[in-house]
């Protein structure tokens, strides 16, 4: 780290660390936006990556792990987030099947469920959209709309 700029560059880099995780696409933007050489921006990374202050698996296991604990995203749309903050799909898929998040889907859907009047259909249909936008997968939708009997089966027959 000889060159430069480096030393600013990489106590910069370290001071966003410190208030959150960052990925490492994250980190090279920001760095970038800050107009450190490209030449300085790598060193700095590969710097930080062996140091192993930027590490995407963390990073997806965190996301993943605090988006479940909120229980408001589906599998689909924590995915997407994960993309979006510059994480490969491999890396995405190790954290997924690295079992230390254990989801139940079907359960915070159906507590997403409760929040529903379901004997309303303006309210199921509200329901069911909410469950898609946030990218609950669609076989998880239908179950939860199907365990609240539709509207029409609740006449009462004794009459």
């Amino acid at each position: 780290m000889d060159q430069p700029g480096t030393k600013e560059a990489y106590l910069y880099a370290l001071r966003l660390l410190a208030q959150r995780d960052l990925s490492a696409e994250e980190m090279r933007r920001r760095l970038l936006q800050r107009h450190f050489g490209t030449d300085t921006v790598n060193v700095v990374m590969q710097h930080l990556v062996t140091e192993g202050a930027i590490n995407d698996l963390r990073v997806a296991r965190e996301t993943i792990a605090f988006a479940v604990q909120r229980a408001r995203s589906g599998p689909l749309v924590i995915r997407r987030k994960l993309a979006q903050r510059g994480i490969d799909s491999d890396i995405i898929d190790a954290a997924w099947n690295d079992g230390t998040v254990d989801v139940n889907w079907l359960a915070i859907a159906e507590a997403i469920k409760e929040r529903y009047d379901m004997r309303d259909p303006r309210q199921r249909a509200r329901c069911a959209r909410y469950l898609d936008r946030q990218g609950f997968p669609s076989s998880v939708i239908r179950v939860v709309m199907a365990t609240e009997e539709s509207p029409e089966k609740e006449k009462d027959t004794w009459l």
